[in-house]
């Protein structure tokens, strides 16, 4: 059989030469243009070079001047290199080496393809440990700075009493947390949109258009409970490690964690351009559930203000099973049966707010109605 190869020599022009092998009884022959060279297969040199070992050189003592290889790895399988013990014993020498040569590569690779494995399976486990790391204090200030973006053009209330009742009345939702590392503030500001949202560290912001539709301090206290969650899982540090990508996120788990705040500082002020996940806010949302319940707040408000925004919203009812799907939310049917189904069977008589939140609503309205 005709393998093809190349030699190497200073006899050619370049110092190699492409060229025909076959493989003899006796003989290894090299066939060249001028003449054919041969290599006694009883002393034989065959061994393997190259990039990853892919080639397999021919050198015999004879002919010190000229090496053959060739990529051709049927050549090793020839059955007159197997009628010479001493030939025979290089090809299995060479065979042994590929075998282990592919074991080493085989290995490394399976071990990459583990890790990669393992970064996508733990993924979220990971983000969450590296979030942990992050100060309290440092996402405070940068939630105190944020505020001052967020809210710029809108009427801040500043009624201290309005504010103060609103604060009292969620002290019993603050302390279910049971982590006094955050520091919660709530803030209205004059939107009339069915909204209210949180910064890292503890400030909540609350549309006046929220406070206005809610039916009751139970629904209110629903909604804030989801935004406290969100501070609480620490979402807003956790989305953005996660979007600083996974090898990041694996050099701050091995302990290079200075790098990563250096990177969370500058990229500080896209926290509140954040979207959060599908799954940070079915996260809030069954936290939330979980600090209502602490809390001795009957968590039905929070599935009534789910309905109230569906109500809000009707366009998105014939289309909901799609943009669930195509959704990185939630959608709000889906919200609301997760929440019921945890709620089932819950027949805790709770406690009732002393404070009459309509007329915390019609006071709300007169101090926004001064200007």
């Amino acid at each position: 059989m005709i393998y093809q190869g190349v030699a190497i020599s200073n006899r050619f022009e370049g110092g190699r030469k492409g060229i025909e092998v076959e493989v003899g009884l006796s003989d290894v022959i090299f066939n060249l243009e001028t003449e054919k060279i041969r290599f006694p297969i009883y002393d034989l040199e065959i061994s393997l070079g190259g990039a990853s070992d892919r080639l397999i050189y021919f050198k015999h003592p004879r002919f010190p001047d000229i090496t053959f290889y060739t990529t051709d790895k049927k050549i090793l399988k020839d059955p007159n290199l197997h009628y010479h013990d001493h030939a025979k014993k290089s090809v299995k020498d060479v065979n042994k080496k590929r075998v282990f040569n592919w074991s080493v590569f085989a290995g490394i690779a399976g071990f990459f393809i583990l890790i990669i494995l393992c970064l996508f399976l733990f993924r979220s486990q990971m983000v969450r440990a590296v979030a942990n790391q992050v100060p309290p204090q440092w996402e405070r200030e940068v939630g105190d700075q944020l505020f001052d973006q967020v809210t710029l053009g809108h009427k801040i209330v500043e009624d201290s009493l309005l504010i103060a009742e609103l604060t009292k009345t969620m002290q019993p939702l603050v302390k279910a947390v049971g982590d006094t590392s955050f520091h919660f503030k709530f803030f209205i500001i004059e939107d009339p949109t069915l909204n209210a949202f949180a910064l890292p560290g503890g400030n909540i912001v609350i549309h006046s258009g929220l406070i206005a539709k809610s039916s009751s301090w139970e629904e209110l206290c629903g909604v804030l409970g989801h935004e406290i969650s969100h501070v609480t899982e620490r979402h807003h540090i956790r989305g953005l490690v996660s979007n600083l990508g996974i090898f990041v996120v694996l050099s701050a788990v091995v302990g290079d964690a200075s790098a990563l705040f250096g990177t969370l500082a500058q990229a500080g002020g896209s926290l509140s351009s954040l979207m959060y996940s599908r799954e940070y806010e079915t996260e809030a949302d069954e936290k939330g559930l979980e600090y209502l319940l602490k809390a001795d707040i009957n968590p039905s408000g929070m599935i009534s203000f789910f309905k109230k925004l569906q109500k809000e919203h009707p366009e998105a009812k014939d289309t909901e099973k799609i943009t669930e799907i195509l959704s990185t939310h939630p959608a709000t049917q889906e919200r609301i049966e997760n929440l019921t189904s945890k709620t089932k069977g819950i027949k805790t008589k709770f406690s009732v707010f002393k404070n009459s939140f309509d007329t915390f609503k019609k006071r709300l309205k007169t101090d926004l109605d001064k200007e």
